[in-house]
This record gives structure tokens, sequence and C-alpha cells, in this order.
């Protein structure tokens, strides 16, 4: 996916939904006034059960950041220290909470029976610390310029240094992860950034319950890519294939591609660079055209389904993906490249890089009403048998 299209899809777009959110929150103010008393409580109810859940599907920095605010949500409703002490600590806790956002923004998820876990509480710690301390500074800081207390306004002013700089750092991330876990982060911090800078816009517990339910959506499409996805092609998986084999029509077609010669290839050049050639297939076959679907069968084989296609349509489409993929030149690195120091990397030598290619092998079935989808499938598996026996690196109908 190019940068410009996943920065969309994976920033601007939850960006926008907020954004909406929000909107649609200030003009049906009067609607959702009547229901403040069940509003106010659905926080209490919503970030414990998305905490667990994200345990369960190992979002850990989800469920930190869901038991996080749900303290300051009881910290805000006086719960925990007098209203009084939460006005007086307003700038503290909002750095404080921006850099703790940061931080899960730029880790990883870990199991929580873990020593990260100690890790990540230490880290909280350190940002609360890093938070109180930054105020402290800056409000001593003005006390020694104007000999008075340092206003409001140029509090705010110091704050925006480091503000500006955790949230690029927390963009930069959402974007180059491109995951929807790190979409969430974003719109927690979008959501903190206003709570703060437009206080009493929104009750807090409505902004606070609209970010449980991102929460939960996020989690929710996490759990379907660990049942639906394959983790190492980003393809969908066999249990896909068949969960939508449920919804065909009595007009499709089938192709089984098969990676020509890819165990030899792996024991030659190993499982890593077996591994990238695996991705580097799944790549060039999602970009089928003809409406094609395309899933991971298993091992080094591929299934892509045309719905409403005959046979005859979409063999000039895979006829173009055998090509592009035997066309296309893998460079293989030096091996002694990572054992070199960086002056050896620039004799010609290390430089020398050897280029390889693969082939694949087509078979196409076209399903009729008589058949079952596995019979079909069956069907294409004999195609490509014949593809292979024929010399591979073609396409058999």
């Amino acid at each position: 996916m190019a940068v410009i299209s996943r920065s969309f899809y994976y920033l601007f777009i939850p960006a926008l939904m907020t954004i909406v959110f929000i909107v649609a929150s200030q003009y049906f103010i009067d609607i959702w006034r009547h229901w403040m008393p069940v509003i106010g409580e659905l926080p209490f109810y919503l970030l414990p059960i998305a905490a667990i859940l994200a345990l369960q599907f190992n979002c850990s920095r989800l469920s930190f950041l869901a038991t996080l605010l749900l303290i300051y949500t009881l910290y805000e409703q006086g719960f925990i220290v007098e209203h009084q002490l939460t006005l007086d600590f307003a700038e503290p806790i909002f750095l404080s909470g921006t850099l703790l956002i940061t931080l899960f923004a730029i880790s990883s998820d870990r199991a929580l029976l873990s020593v990260h876990t100690a890790k990540t509480l230490a880290s909280i710690i350190l940002c609360f610390i890093i938070g109180f301390t930054w105020t402290m500074l800056m409000t001593k800081a003005g006390m020694l310029a104007d000999n008075q207390s340092l206003s409001s306004s140029s509090l705010l002013t110091a704050i925006y240094v480091p503000v500006g700089l955790a949230s690029a750092a927390i963009c930069f991330y959402a974007v180059w992860r491109a995951s929807g876990i790190d979409s969430t982060i974003a719109v927690t911090l979008f959501i903190w950034l206003y709570n703060y800078y437009q206080p009493g816009e929104l009750p807090l517990a409505l902004l606070i319950s609209m970010l449980a339910v991102t929460y939960l959506l996020a989690i929710l499409t996490q759990s379907y890519h660990l049942a639906y996805r394959d983790d190492l092609t980003g393809l969908s998986s066999r249990r896909a294939l068949n969960t939508m084999a449920l919804s065909l029509n009595s007009h499709y077609s089938v192709a089984m591609v098969d990676i020509d010669h890819f165990k030899k290839f792996n024991d030659t050049y190993g499982h890593d660079v077996g591994d990238q050639v695996l991705r580097l297939v799944a790549g060039k076959l999602s970009q089928v055209k003809g409406g094609g679907k395309v899933y991971r069968y298993g091992g080094e084989e591929f299934t892509i389904v045309f719905p409403n296609k005959d046979a005859e349509s979409i063999l000039p489409l895979l006829e173009n993906l055998r090509s592009e993929v035997s066309h296309y030149n893998i460079v293989l690195r030096h091996e002694q490249r990572k054992k070199s120091s960086k002056e050896y990397r620039k004799g010609s030598a290390a430089n020398q890089s050897k280029t390889v290619n693969v082939t694949i092998s087509i078979g196409v079935a076209e399903h009729h009403g008589d058949r079952t989808f596995n019979q079909t499938i069956k069907l294409a598996d004999k195609a490509l048998y014949v593809a292979k026996k024929n010399g591979r690196n073609r396409v058999h109908a």
C-alpha cells in the first residue's frame, strides 16, 4: 500500500470519524443530555470490559490505556482526591497523560505476565515524574522571569513543546505501523487533547465512553485478523476462504497458485528468503484484476476466487500475474554483509549480489451448479498438477 493511502486509512480516517462524532454530539446535544445519568456510568462498565478483552487478544497497550483512563475518570469525578486538587494538578496530569499515550504508541504489545510488565509500570511512573517535573520547572522559570506566578497562558505555551513532539511521534507510528491498534492510540491522543483544550464542550464521560467503544471495535477487529488473516503474507487465510465460500452463488471460477520448486529454493537460500518470496508473491497476487479475492491456502499455495466470472475471461488476468512474478528480480545480499564492517561493505566484493527469480504455476476451474466448492477446488488443483507436469510456469484450465 502506498504511503499516502496508508496514511489516509490508518490515521486520517479514524481522526475524521472522531471529528464527526464530536460534531454530531454537539449538534444533537438535546438528545444525549437526557441520557447523561446513564452516560455518566458507561465508562465504569465499558473500560473494564475493554481492558479485559484486550488482554485476551494480546492487546496489552489498549488494556493499560483503558485501565489508566478508568483511573483518570475516577480522579476527575472526585472519587480519588478532592475536586479542587484535580484543578490544581490539571497541567501536570495532562502532560503526563500525553507522555503515557506516546509511550504506548511507540511500544509494542507484550504478554502481561512477563518482565515487560514491570518495565511498562516503571515507564508509567517515569512519565508522571517527567510531567510533574516539567511543569514545576516551567513554573519556577516563570517566577524568576516575571517575579510572579506563571500565568495560565504562559504555562500552556510551555507545555506546547513536549505535547507537539509527542503528537508528531504518535502520528508517525500510526502511519508507519499501519494497524488498527495504533490508529486507536492516535484517536486516544485526539480525544485527550480535545478534552484539555476545549474544556466543557462535551462531558468527559461521553468522550471516554466513545473512546471505550473505539477500543472494543479495535479489539474485535484484531480478533478477526487473528482468526482470518495470515500473519506472514497479510492475505486472508484458509479459514476465511471456507467462510467466504458459503456466500458464493452458482457462478464463479477458482484459481490454485503454487510457487514452483519452492522447497528447493527454501533449502538453498534459507527460510528468511523463503518468507520474503512468499510475501512477494502474495503482494503480486493481491494486485489481480477482475474482482479476484486472494487467500493463502497453505504453505506455498494460494487460492484466487473470481465471483461471477467464467474461466475463459480470467485466463488473461492470470497470465499477466504469472508473467509479472517470473520477471521480478529478487536481489540477495552478500552472505558476509551482515558480519562485515562498513569499510568491507564499501568494497566491490561485498557489493556483489545475486539476483534470482521464482515462477508460479496456476490451475483454473469453473464452478457449475452441480458441484460443491470443495469439488471446484479439487478440479483447480488437478489443473495445477497438469500445469506443473507440463513444465511449470504456466496457466492451465
